[in-house]
Parts: structure tokens; C-alpha cells; sequence
């Protein structure tokens, strides 16, 4: 095939993938356009014989019929694309369409195969860190569905995992719904306190993103929990503050459920015309929602309506609809069926992490006997603390600390994106390029040790042979957060360089000071960056007894069992304030007991390192 040629048909592909990602983003801004450049992506693909872009256009084309109300429609395109991701051995696709599939089987009403497709997608997805988000969304989904058939054990497991990875990820709006949907369950529980306490910080959540829509699915919320405490004015007057609101932002879907919500309030007071002029409000937008749970619960509040105004013909014909629809429900897939579906689930992740153990027990040791710790720091620092608390076997956060030439005294502490095995590995790699730059090279200017290892990690991550490959695509946004640091004791002077990790020096007339770093992470390939990355090294003079001190954000970013609130920046901030580093070790026994009685038994919630020198 002539150059022109190959250069054509890449040209093509590009074109493909534009038109499958610009499909995918008007999902729900405009579905027809989703479905008509999917088609076009399709017809497209399949003339060059591009059979990623024939998947990836597949999936579109079956979400856009999913998005439409086709589920069987959709189902048809989505298994097409799971057959072509499978035969592509892409991970990726088949994570994302598998998920794609347990949705269309929900509404298709085959609760079962929602859940092995769900559980099936999750195998995938837990395994790709750029799709952490989607992961959590399906673990979600799958706690949804358990939630919706009563299994209240496994949808409150579901739903507190996927809280833990949008928190993981920063992922505020997940962290949201997750704790909204958390608050419905521990409701139907009958936990109220717990309910409620999701509840406040679903809300707290939703005025700090100032979106009108979240405030009031919690109104909506605390509604329900006023109801179920026999609250029922109090309930009410909530949900015609969230009805003024769900009518500003134009949500059919949310004012169905209020007016479901305020009917059965009314109901209960014997309230008879204003709950049928509710009831009769939703019907007005039957045709704009997704009925869901609507099926049953509408031929429910019709007839109690009935019941309470004497008309017992319908009020057993609307009893009789309800039950039909009940009993269908919950035959569509049995408890036992449940619980044997989650055990496949449950043993296939577990089991995988069995089998896994033994080699990461391992790794750990050789992590131990290659990264730096307490005693290479001591032998540098005298008087210095070390406190590494990783959250699991494996860490991303290190230590470096050595001599350099001219006297030169060299710290730094580091921290890999993502979590355990790919974190560690990544850190065993950036330390074996720093004994490189530092040890051998004889580099010991913070600026110029993180260029150096920037431009190494790209050269060894970023191959020009695997340009465009699957495995540079799924490590794109992975990268170091580090501090380096070089105490010259002959001159008296104190060189930074950081990316993301400040440097904290202690003067003990004026106490602490931040120096703040640069914003991008070390590693991270970024589009359109040609030039080498340049990092500066800000130069301060020091004294004997003054304190330099380097933290990874794993204390900042721990989580209080509990309200699921995160210790925070400005609260380390005020607790160095508060606490002088008169003697090292007594002061990091005060800050880890700061940390246990904050997260009051929770598990770490990231990788925590910190370490400080006195000079």
C-alpha cells in the first residue's frame, strides 16, 4: 500500500473517531444527531474494514436507541459491538458496552441478565483507572437494581464502593448521587440517623456546586424521611419548596416524583382533591418520563384515592394493576437467584485478588528493600521523622533522601497517581530514575532533577512505537506528585522545585511558611507539548533549627467514618499552625493521633507520607 494511501485511510479513521465521540457527547443534548452520525461512523468504518470504529460506532448507535425507549433495539446493537470488542481483545469497549447492555436489559425488564451484565462489565472496569468513574457508576447501577428488588444488604455493599472510588477520584457530583442514593436506602432500612446524615451532606454538596436540580432531589429526600417519621406537614411544605425549584429547572422526570411524593402525603391527611390534582400532574407528563417504579406505585396512590372517596370498583381494579405489577417484579428474579448471581460476582473479583496476593506480598518486600525510608533519611537528616501509612499492601508515595556533591543534602518526597500495584509501580520506576539523575548524573538542583525526570518517564512511558496503542491511552493522565528539596549547609540556602507538593519550612521566630509548587504533575504526557518542560528552583536563605517538611495529600484527603467528611487542606494548615515542631517525634505522634481520632477507624482513605527534617 503506497504512503498515500496508508495516509488516507488514517485520515478516515480520524474522521471515524471525531464522529463516534461527538456522537457519544450529544447523547442526551440531541439523540437523533447521536443516531445519525453513529450510522454515518458505521457505514464509514465498515468501507475501510476499521473494525474499532464499527464497535465503538455499534455501541453509539445502541445507546441512542436505549436513550429513545428501544431497549430491544438497542440490545441488538450493543451485543453486535461486545462480539466485535471481543474479537478486538479490547478491554475498554467491552467494559464500557457490557454496562451499556446491563442498562438496556433493566429496561427491557431481564433483571437477571442486568446483573450478569453488570457484573461482568465491573471485571473489566476495575481494571482501567481512567474509567474509575464508569466503574463506579456500574457498581451504582448494580446497587440500584438490588435496592429496587428489596435486597437491601447488597445494594447498600454496591453503593458505599462506588462512594469510596467517586471520593478516590474527586468526583463530586458521583460522591453526590452516591449519598443520595445511600440516604434512600438507609431509609428504607429504617437507619433514619444515618439517612439523614447523607442526606445533609448530599445537600452541603449540592449548594457548594450551586445546582438547582441537586437541591432538589434532596428536598426530595428529606421529604420521604419527614414522611416516614410521621412529619407529614413538615413533609409536605418541603416538597412544594422543591416543586418551585424542579419547575425553574425544567426536570419532568424530578416533578413526577414530587408530585408522587406529595400525593402520598396528602393521601395520609385524608387530602383527597389536592392529591388527585397531583396524580393527575403526573399523568400530564406520562409521556416525557421513564416510568421505572412509577408502574406500580401510581396504580398504588390510585387506590388508596379510591378508597378514601367510597369509589371501591376501581379502587380494587387499581389494587388488582398494583399487584400484577408487584408480583411480576419480583418474580422476574428470586432472592436465591440473587444472592447466587452475587456470589459468582462477589468470588470471581475475590478470587482474583487470591491469586494476586502472594505476588503482591511480594512486590511489597521488594518495595521495601528499593525505596528509601527512615534510616537512609536518618543518615542524611539526623534529626528527622518518617511516617508512611499506605492504604494497601503496596504504596505510590516514597522517599528519597541522599548526599549529593559539594556537600549538597537532597530530600524528596513523592507521590504516584492511582492506587496500589500501578501506583507502586509507577514509584519503582521514577526512584530508579532518580539514583540516575541524583547518583549518577550528579544533579542535585531540584529544577533540573524534575526536567530530567520528566523527560525520562516520558521516554520510558511513552514509546514512539506505541503511539497510539490501548496501554498509552489508559496511562495518559498517570504522573508524580513531588518535592524536591536540596539543603546547602555551607551557604546556608534552601532550593525548591516542586509539582503539586509544597514545601513547608518552619522558622521558629516566625513559623511556617509554603512554598507553593508547580501545577503540572511530573509524567504526564500532555497534547500539543513539544519543548522540553522546564521547572524552576526557588532559592531561600535558612538557619540552624529551622524545620523543612514534605506531606503527600493523603491526610488532607482522609475521611471521617462518621459523616464521609474529608479532614481538608486549610485543617492541616491550622494544625501545623497550632502545633510547633518544638521535639520531631512527640510532634508526629501528636499528628498521628490527630489522624486516628479523625477517621475514627476508618480505613485510610489514600497513601499518607510525611517526613521532616530539622537542619
Amino acid at each position: 500500500m503506497s504512503e498515500f494511501l496508508t495516509a488516507d485511510i488514517e485520515r478516515q479513521r480520524e474522521v471515524i473517531n471525531q464522529m463516534n465521540a461527538q456522537a457519544y457527547d450529544e447523547r442526551y443534548n440531541n439523540t437523533e444527531l447521536t443516531l445519525r452520525l453513529a450510522l454515518d461512523a458505521f457505514e464509514k468504518a465498515r468501507a475501510i474494514k476499521y473494525h474499532s470504529g464499527k464497535a465503538w460506532a455499534l455501541r453509539n448507535i445502541g445507546i441512542a436507541y436505549a436513550i429513545s425507549g428501544r431497549p430491544d433495539a438497542a440490545e441488538a446493537y450493543l451485543q453486535e459491538a461486545l462480539a466485535l470488542f471481543e474479537r478486538l481483545d479490547d478491554m475498554r469497549g467491552l467494559g464500557l458496552v457490557l454496562s451499556n447492555l446491563a442498562t438496556a436489559y433493566h429496561q427491557i425488564g431481564k433483571l437477571d441478565r442486568s446483573i450478569e451484565y453488570y457484573g461482568r462489565s465491573i471485571r473489566y472496569l476495575q481494571f482501567i483507572p481512567d474509567l474509575s468513574a464508569h466503574y463506579a457508576q456500574a457498581l451504582a447501577n448494580l446497587g440500584s437494581l438490588m435496592g429496587e428488588l428489596e435486597q437491601y444488604d447488597l445494594a447498600l455493599e454496591y453503593h458505599q464502593r462506588a462512594l469510596e472510588i467517586h471520593r478516590q477520584g474527586g468526583n463530586i457530583r458521583g460522591e453526590f448521587f452516591s449519598m443520595i442514593t445511600l440516604a434512600q436506602l438507609f431509609l428504607a432500612t429504617k437507619d433514619y440517623e444515618k439517612s439523614e446524615t447523607h442526606l445533609q451532606r448530599a445537600f452541603d454538596i449540592a449548594t457548594d456546586l450551586g445546582e438547582e436540580d441537586l437541591v432538589v432531589r434532596v428536598l426530595a429526600g428529606q421529604a420521604e424521611l419527614l414522611k416516614e417519621r410521621e412529619l407529614i406537614d413538615q413533609a409536605i411544605q418541603t416538597l412544594e419548596n422543591a416543586e418551585k425549584l424542579a419547575s425553574n429547572v425544567q426536570n419532568p422526570h424530578l416533578l413526577a416524583n414530587i408530585y408522587v411524593a406529595m400525593a402520598d402525603c396528602q393521601l395520609k391527611l385524608n387530602l383527597v382533591d389536592k392529591a388527585r390534582e397531583n396524580l393527575e400532574k403526573i399523568n400530564s407528563l406520562i409521556d416525557y418520563v421513564k416510568q421505572g417504579a412509577l408502574d406500580y406505585i401510581l396504580p398504588q396512590l390510585w387506590a388508596k384515592l379510591s378508597e378514601l372517596v367510597g369509589d371501591y370498583e376501581n379502587a380494587y381494579k387499581y389494587h388488582k394493576e398494583y399487584t400484577k405489577r408487584y408480583i411480576a417484579l419480583q418474580r422476574v428474579v428470586t432472592k436465591n437467584t440473587l444472592v447466587a448471581i452475587d456470589r459468582v460476582v462477589r468470588e470471581d473479583i475475590i478470587g482474583m485478588q487470591k491469586e494476586a496476593q502472594a505476588d503482591i506480598v511480594v512486590a511489597s518486600r521488594i518495595q521495601e528493600a528499593l525505596l528509601h525510608g527512615s534510616m537512609e533519611l536518618k543518615q542524611v537528616f539526623p534529626e528527622s521523622i518518617y511516617w508512611l501509612l499506605p492504604r494497601s499492601l503496596v504504596s505510590g508515595d516514597f522517599l528519597w533522601a541522599s548526599r549529593g556533591k559539594d556537600g549538597a543534602l537532597v530530600f524528596i518526597v513523592a507521590d504516584a497517581s492511582g492506587a496500589g500495584v500501578s501506583a507502586a509501580m509507577l514509584s519503582a520506576v521514577a526512584h530508579t530514575l532518580l539514583y540516575e539523575i541524583i547518583t549518577m548524573r550528579g544533579v542535585t538542583d531540584p529544577g533540573k532533577v524534575l526536567s530530567q525526570l520528566h523527560k525520562g518517564l516520558l521516554d520510558l512511558l511513552y514509546s514512539p512505537t506505541k503511539a497510539s496503542s490501548a496501554e498509552i491511552e489508559a496511562i495518559q493522565s498517570e504522573g508524580l506528585q513531588i518535592g524536591v528539596c536540596t539543603v546547602l549547609p555551607n551557604v546556608g540556602e534552601v532550593h525548591y522545585a516542586g509539582a503539586q507538593i509544597p514545601l513547608w519550612v518552619y522558622n521558629p521566630l516566625l513559623g511556617w511558611e509554603q512554598l507553593m509548587p508547580d501545577k503540572r504533575l511530573i509524567g504526564q504526557k500532555i497534547e500539543g507539548e513539544k519543548s522540553p518542560r522546564l521547572y524552576t528552583s526557588t532559592i531561600i536563605p535558612i538557619e540552624k533549627r529551622w524545620v523543612l517538611l514534605f506531606m503527600t495529600d493523603g491526610w488532607e484527603r482522609q475521611v471521617r467514618a462518621s459523616d464521609g467528611k474529608r479532614y481538608g487542606r486549610s485543617a492541616v494548615r491550622d494544625f501545623l499552625a497550632k502545633h510547633p515542631p518544638q521535639d520531631l517525634s512527640e510532634w508526629l505522634f501528636t499528628i498521628q493521633q490527630e489522624f486516628d481520632n479523625w477517621r475514627e477507624g476508618a480505613a485510610p482513605t489514600d497513601d499518607v507520607l510525611l517526613a521532616a527534617v530539622r537542619v
